[in-house]
């Protein structure tokens, strides 16, 4: 690797720095499911709400941003009137943030490369575009430095997880009616997620850190579509001590990249959590590795109100291999009035915002 290279992993935008009293809060939501015509006041109240009942550190953005259906995004300009509301409770706060991209966000249109340039135009957003060789958009690492500023002490890994096994078929020229099943339940079909050159670029990324670092530097992981191994936890819960919502199947893809295993090899990621199911937010721990979702902030998209939230990770710099994360739900800051009403579908124009 370069020394250009090892620069742009180790440096971003806005720096990240654990506090003087060595805590460091992450928020994470997904599946706002924003565009033309959403909720966008309501949405924007509820992530305000969420961002200054925990004053995080990091904002991540799990995927599905935007989108589907009647609600999307097709044009740079309509994304950027989107995120100059979303964005808002961040770039005010001036608190640093990241996106990765779910399997909704590009299909009207306008291209994650596309889309991209927009999200980094805000000061505050700190994703990045990632190498051009590898599969998707959006794969990064996110240095989390001591209070001084000098030594890494943790770090975030986001990934571009795709859409589903036509898009898989199409890059691999593969027919389009190729059979996909998922060994462990038998489900036809699925979604795409993590491929083989980005757990490569993981795994080497990781060795790297480990080097320049002179230890392993604990890790939180986050894309879009869940694994095969969240099927597990959630399959299992009493052999690993799964706990929270599980009220629909896994939607993971039928195909192991084996990202887990890479994880688990390199012995530095605790924690792996993705959005993409939207009323499931359990979390579980399968070999040391916390797996686990988020559940969901679309006011148009789901209506369980009980479950519309985010998830919190705090970490402390004496101890960063222990994450310790919960659900803050909307229901719990804002009361009832965070819920959406699912007669009128909750729709407004992203105007209004």
């Amino acid at each position: 690797m370069r020394p250009s290279e090892l620069q742009e992993l180790l440096t971003t935008k806005q720096p990240l720095r654990f506090r003087e009293d060595g805590r460091f809060k992450i928020l994470m939501v997904s599946d706002i499911h924003g565009g033309v015509g959403y909720a966008a006041k309501k949405t924007i109240a509820a992530l305000d709400a969420l961002v200054h009942e925990t004053t995080p550190d990091l904002v991540l953005l799990g995927g599905d941003i935007a989108g589907p259906g009647v609600v999307h995004i097709s044009t740079a300009d309509e994304l950027r009137h989107m995120l100059d509301g979303l964005a808002a409770p961040m770039e005010r706060a001036g608190i640093p943030w990241a996106h990765v991209y779910g399997n909704h966000d590009d299909n009207y249109g306008l291209s994650n490369a596309e889309a991209q340039k927009v999200y980094e135009s805000y000061p505050f957003c700190i994703s990045k575009a990632g190498p051009k060789e590898l599969s998707g958009v959006g794969n990064y690492f996110l240095p989390i430095y001591d209070a001084e500023g000098k030594g890494i002490v943790f770090g975030v890994y986001g990934f571009d997880s795709h859409k589903g096994m036509e898009e898989f078929c199409e890059d691999y020229e593969l027919p389009a009616d190729t059979y996909f099943r998922d060994p462990m339940d038998g489900h036809v079909g699925g979604y795409d997620g993590v491929r083989f050159d980005q757990v490569m670029w993981y795994y080497q990324t990781s060795a790297l850190m480990e080097e320049y670092a002179g230890h392993k530097v604990p890790a939180l992981m986050y894309m879009h579509i869940p694994l095969p191994e969240h099927k597990l936890v959630m399959t299992h819960p009493e052999l690993f001590g799964t706990a929270g919502n599980m009220r629909e199947d896994v939607a993971c893809s039928p195909i192991n990249s084996g990202l887990f295993a890479a994880c688990l090899q390199r012995g530095d990621v605790k924690g792996i959590f993705t959005g993409h199911d939207h009323v499931n937010d359990f979390v579980g721990e399968y070999c040391g590795i916390k797996l686990g979702y988020d559940g969901f902030l679309s006011y148009h998209a789901c209506h369980e109100h009980d479950i519309r939230g985010g998830r919190v990770f705090e970490l402390r710099a004496d101890d960063p291999g222990t994450i310790k994360t919960y659900m803050l739900r909307i229901r719990e800051v804002m009361g009832e009035a965070g819920d959406s009403d699912p007669a009128r579908g909750e729709r407004a124009e992203i105007e209004e915002a």
